[in-house]
Protein backbone atom coordinates (compact mmCIF):
# COMPACT_ATOMS: atom_id res chain seq x y z
CA UNK A 1 0.00 0.00 0.00
CA UNK A 2 1.66 3.53 -1.16
CA UNK A 3 0.06 6.13 0.49
CA UNK A 4 0.77 10.02 0.21
CA UNK A 5 0.57 13.12 2.45
CA UNK A 6 0.20 16.05 0.36
CA UNK A 7 0.58 19.74 0.64
CA UNK A 8 1.19 22.87 -0.58
CA UNK A 9 2.03 26.26 0.05
CA UNK A 10 3.93 28.95 -2.23
CA UNK A 11 4.72 31.42 0.63
CA UNK A 12 7.79 31.95 1.72
CA UNK A 13 8.59 29.75 5.06
CA UNK A 14 8.96 33.27 7.25
CA UNK A 15 5.56 33.90 6.43
CA UNK A 16 4.57 30.76 7.12
CA UNK A 17 5.95 30.96 10.69
CA UNK A 18 4.34 28.53 13.09
CA UNK A 19 2.90 26.20 10.66
CA UNK A 20 6.43 24.96 9.45
CA UNK A 21 5.80 23.00 12.78
CA UNK A 22 2.79 21.57 11.79
CA UNK A 23 4.42 20.81 8.06
CA UNK A 24 7.33 18.88 10.21
CA UNK A 25 4.71 17.18 12.42
CA UNK A 26 3.20 15.93 9.46
CA UNK A 27 6.48 14.51 7.60
CA UNK A 28 7.38 12.85 10.49
CA UNK A 29 4.39 11.21 11.09
CA UNK A 30 4.99 9.96 7.57
CA UNK A 31 7.85 8.88 7.91
CA UNK A 32 7.11 6.83 11.24
CA UNK A 33 4.22 5.03 8.98
CA UNK A 34 6.46 4.36 5.54
CA UNK A 35 4.54 6.93 3.84
CA UNK A 36 5.51 9.43 1.51
CA UNK A 37 5.23 13.26 2.43
CA UNK A 38 5.27 15.95 -0.28
CA UNK A 39 5.33 19.43 0.62
CA UNK A 40 5.14 21.42 -2.78
CA UNK A 41 6.46 25.21 -2.76
CA UNK A 42 5.80 26.17 -6.15
CA UNK A 43 2.65 25.59 -7.74
CA UNK A 44 2.40 23.06 -10.45
CA UNK A 45 -0.40 23.96 -12.45
CA UNK A 46 -1.66 27.28 -13.78
CA UNK A 47 -4.29 27.69 -11.39
CA UNK A 48 -5.23 30.01 -8.40
CA UNK A 49 -3.74 28.12 -5.15
CA UNK A 50 -7.30 26.85 -3.58
CA UNK A 51 -7.61 24.87 -7.20
CA UNK A 52 -3.94 22.99 -6.80
CA UNK A 53 -5.36 20.70 -4.39
CA UNK A 54 -7.61 18.14 -6.63
CA UNK A 55 -5.09 18.67 -9.43
CA UNK A 56 -2.44 17.33 -6.43
CA UNK A 57 -4.15 15.06 -5.15
CA UNK A 58 -5.20 13.60 -8.58
CA UNK A 59 -1.47 13.88 -10.04
CA UNK A 60 -0.16 11.79 -6.50
CA UNK A 61 -3.09 9.12 -7.04
CA UNK A 62 -2.11 9.08 -10.62
CA UNK A 63 1.53 8.29 -10.58
CA UNK A 64 0.49 4.86 -8.49
CA UNK A 65 -0.46 6.19 -4.73
CA UNK A 66 -2.91 4.32 -3.35
CA UNK A 67 -4.21 6.84 -1.09
CA UNK A 68 -3.85 10.52 -1.14
CA UNK A 69 -4.35 12.43 2.37
CA UNK A 70 -4.66 16.38 1.74
CA UNK A 71 -3.48 18.81 4.60
CA UNK A 72 -3.70 22.42 4.37
CA UNK A 73 -0.41 24.34 5.68
CA UNK A 74 -2.97 24.72 9.02
CA UNK A 75 -3.71 21.76 9.54
CA UNK A 76 -1.69 18.57 11.34
CA UNK A 77 -1.39 14.83 12.34
CA UNK A 78 -2.61 15.02 15.63
CA UNK A 79 -2.99 11.00 16.66
CA UNK A 80 0.32 9.44 15.33
CA UNK A 81 -1.03 6.38 16.12
CA UNK A 82 -3.61 5.98 13.95
CA UNK A 83 -3.22 4.84 9.97
CA UNK A 84 -4.43 6.85 7.38
CA UNK A 85 -5.98 3.66 5.43
CA UNK A 86 -8.09 3.34 8.70
CA UNK A 87 -10.02 6.54 7.23
CA UNK A 88 -11.94 4.45 4.96
CA UNK A 89 -14.82 2.34 6.20
CA UNK A 90 -16.04 0.61 3.22
CA UNK A 91 -16.19 0.94 -1.11
CA UNK A 92 -15.37 4.99 -0.95
CA UNK A 93 -13.35 6.77 -3.05
CA UNK A 94 -13.40 9.88 -0.95
CA UNK A 95 -13.27 10.94 3.07
CA UNK A 96 -13.66 14.47 4.19
CA UNK A 97 -15.72 16.22 6.85
CA UNK A 98 -17.88 18.97 7.44
CA UNK A 99 -16.51 22.58 8.89
CA UNK A 100 -16.79 22.40 12.87
CA UNK A 101 -19.48 23.86 14.60
CA UNK A 102 -18.31 27.58 14.32
CA UNK A 103 -19.18 27.33 10.98
CA UNK A 104 -22.29 26.15 8.88
CA UNK A 105 -20.50 24.47 6.07
CA UNK A 106 -20.97 20.83 5.16
CA UNK A 107 -17.47 20.29 3.68
CA UNK A 108 -14.65 21.45 4.20
CA UNK A 109 -11.52 21.47 2.27
CA UNK A 110 -8.78 21.76 4.06
CA UNK A 111 -8.03 18.04 5.15
CA UNK A 112 -9.58 14.81 2.79
CA UNK A 113 -8.34 11.74 1.40
CA UNK A 114 -8.82 10.37 -1.78
CA UNK A 115 -8.32 6.56 -2.82
CA UNK A 116 -7.36 4.20 -5.80
CA UNK A 117 -8.43 5.06 -9.50
CA UNK A 118 -12.00 5.83 -8.44
CA UNK A 119 -10.57 8.95 -6.28
CA UNK A 120 -8.47 10.22 -8.83
CA UNK A 121 -11.89 10.46 -11.01
CA UNK A 122 -13.64 12.11 -8.02
CA UNK A 123 -10.19 15.10 -8.42
CA UNK A 124 -10.63 15.17 -11.86
CA UNK A 125 -14.68 16.02 -11.58
CA UNK A 126 -13.62 18.11 -9.12
CA UNK A 127 -11.23 20.14 -10.60
CA UNK A 128 -13.33 20.87 -14.04
CA UNK A 129 -15.35 23.20 -11.93
CA UNK A 130 -12.58 25.48 -11.78
CA UNK A 131 -13.71 25.90 -15.64
CA UNK A 132 -16.36 28.95 -15.87
CA UNK A 133 -15.48 30.40 -12.18
CA UNK A 134 -14.65 33.94 -11.78
CA UNK A 135 -10.90 33.79 -11.74
CA UNK A 136 -8.80 36.37 -13.72
CA UNK A 137 -5.08 35.57 -14.52
CA UNK A 138 -3.22 38.77 -14.68
CA UNK A 139 0.39 38.82 -15.03
CA UNK A 140 1.45 38.71 -11.56
CA UNK A 141 -1.52 36.73 -10.23
CA UNK A 142 -4.89 35.21 -10.21
CA UNK A 143 -7.88 37.20 -8.73
CA UNK A 144 -10.96 36.29 -8.01
CA UNK A 145 -13.93 38.84 -6.61
CA UNK A 146 -16.47 36.19 -6.18
CA UNK A 147 -17.69 35.30 -2.89
CA UNK A 148 -14.72 34.25 -0.65
CA UNK A 149 -15.29 30.41 -0.52
CA UNK A 150 -18.01 30.57 -3.09
CA UNK A 151 -19.02 28.39 -5.72
CA UNK A 152 -15.72 30.07 -7.68
CA UNK A 153 -13.23 28.38 -4.69
CA UNK A 154 -12.63 25.16 -4.86
CA UNK A 155 -14.50 24.21 -1.50
CA UNK A 156 -17.64 26.41 -2.73
CA UNK A 157 -17.96 24.33 -5.86
CA UNK A 158 -17.44 21.11 -4.59
CA UNK A 159 -19.87 21.69 -1.82
CA UNK A 160 -22.68 22.86 -4.62
CA UNK A 161 -22.20 20.54 -7.22
CA UNK A 162 -20.24 16.99 -5.76
CA UNK A 163 -21.18 16.84 -2.65
CA UNK A 164 -24.91 15.11 -2.35
CA UNK A 165 -24.58 13.50 -5.44
CA UNK A 166 -20.90 12.05 -4.56
CA UNK A 167 -22.17 10.91 -0.99
CA UNK A 168 -25.87 9.53 -2.62
CA UNK A 169 -23.89 7.22 -4.80
CA UNK A 170 -21.44 6.22 -1.83
CA UNK A 171 -18.03 7.77 -2.88
CA UNK A 172 -17.61 9.81 -0.54
CA UNK A 173 -17.93 9.17 3.08
CA UNK A 174 -18.47 12.47 5.54
CA UNK A 175 -16.89 11.57 8.93
CA UNK A 176 -17.44 13.66 11.94
CA UNK A 177 -15.94 17.07 11.78
CA UNK A 178 -14.17 15.65 15.06
CA UNK A 179 -11.81 13.47 13.27
CA UNK A 180 -10.89 15.50 10.53
CA UNK A 181 -11.35 19.26 11.68
CA UNK A 182 -11.14 19.93 15.41
CA UNK A 183 -9.20 23.10 16.18
CA UNK A 184 -8.63 21.47 19.90
CA UNK A 185 -6.30 18.43 20.63
CA UNK A 186 -9.53 16.24 21.12
CA UNK A 187 -9.30 12.17 21.78
CA UNK A 188 -11.30 11.87 18.77
CA UNK A 189 -9.31 13.63 16.49
CA UNK A 190 -6.83 12.46 13.46
CA UNK A 191 -6.24 15.53 12.29
CA UNK A 192 -6.52 19.12 13.47
CA UNK A 193 -7.10 22.20 11.69
CA UNK A 194 -6.46 25.94 12.28
CA UNK A 195 -8.32 28.02 10.18
CA UNK A 196 -9.48 31.67 10.55
CA UNK A 197 -9.63 32.67 13.79
CA UNK A 198 -8.96 29.27 15.31
CA UNK A 199 -5.33 30.57 14.28
CA UNK A 200 -4.77 31.79 17.57
CA UNK A 201 -4.89 28.51 19.04
CA UNK A 202 -1.88 27.06 16.64
CA UNK A 203 0.60 28.68 19.81
CA UNK A 204 -0.78 26.78 22.75
CA UNK A 205 -0.57 23.56 20.75
CA UNK A 206 2.59 23.91 19.64
CA UNK A 207 3.69 24.12 23.06
CA UNK A 208 2.31 20.96 24.63
CA UNK A 209 4.28 19.29 21.46
CA UNK A 210 7.28 20.67 23.75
Amino acid sequence: MKVAIVQFDNRPPERLGPMMRLVERNRAYAARHGYDHQFVDAAPFDLPVYWQKPALVRRALEAGYDIALWLDTDAVVHDPERRIEDLFEGPEAMVAAPDNPHWTGPFNAGVFAARGPAGAKVMERWGKLFAGTKWTRTETAWVCLDEWAGPSYEQGAFTQRLLKVLVETGKLRLADWRLLQSPEPIPEAFTLHFPGLFREKLAGYLRTLG
